[in-house]
Parts: C-alpha cells; sequence; structure tokens
C-alpha cells in the first residue's frame, strides 16, 4: 500500500513540475494546406529541435530586398524516420519549399517539402 501511494505523489510532483509550455500543443489549424504555395530563398537557420524543427529562409521580396520566414517542421523523430538528417539541409544553401502559409497572413507557415539546388527533394510523408 505504501508503494502505491508512493508512486502517486511522485506522478503528481511531475506533473506539477512540468511547465506549461512543454504540456501545450496546437494543431495545424493556423496552416492553410489547401492553398500551398513554393517559397525560394537562402536557408539561414535550421533548428533540429523538439517538440518541431524549424527552419528560417530568407526570400527575395521582389522589390529589391528580402523578407525573412519562418517555418514550422513536424518532429526530429519523423523528419529521421523519413531520412532527414539535422544536417540534410544547411545555412546559405539556397532552397525551394512547399509550404502550408499562415492563414493570418503573415510571412511563415508549415514546409512540406524542401528541394536543394542539387535536385534532391526532402520531404515527411504530408505530401
Amino acid at each position: 500500500m505504501m508503494k502505491s501511494s508512493m508512486v502517486g505523489v511522485l506522478a503528481a510532483a511531475l506533473a506539477l513540475g512540468v511547465p506549461g509550455e512543454a504540456m501545450a500543443h496546437h494543431s495545424a489549424a493556423s496552416f492553410d494546406r489547401s492553398k500551398p504555395l513554393v517559397v525560394a530563398g537562402t536557408l539561414k537557420v535550421f533548428e533540429w529541435a523538439n517538440p518541431h524543427t524549424w527552419m528560417t529562409v530568407t526570400v527575395p521580396d521582389g522589390k529589391g530586398g528580402s523578407e525573412e520566414w519562418r517555418l514550422e517542421g513536424p518532429s526530429v523523430s519523423i523528419l529521421a524516420r523519413n531520412g532527414w538528417k539535422k544536417d540534410s539541409v544547411k545555412p546559405g544553401e539556397q532552397i525551394r519549399l512547399l509550404v502550408a502559409p499562415n492563414r493570418d497572413g503573415s510571412k511563415g507557415g508549415e514546409f512540406l517539402t524542401v528541394k536543394k539546388a542539387d535536385g534532391t527533394v526532402l520531404k515527411f510523408g504530408i505530401v
């Protein structure tokens, strides 16, 4: 009996000790998968981290300048199961991405596929 109550106390302590950000999650509802678009630019950063991977891409704005797009991807484990490695894309590379854009119109979204300059296409199962 004492052992089971200790397990309960330990479980409660662990649950209370986990920050809200770690327990929170969101759906893909903020992305519009019905209107995919192509974004082409220079990879600035590829964050190989959980719970989501991220890319920051510098994209020409068509007016002689550029803008940064912040693109969310799946977890490291999902990418790894689909052949990705943390160095599959590197800062400075020219890439073309198929993106489910943010519904709010901001410069970002969910990356679905990545095409590298050498023609390699990286995907993770959605497309």
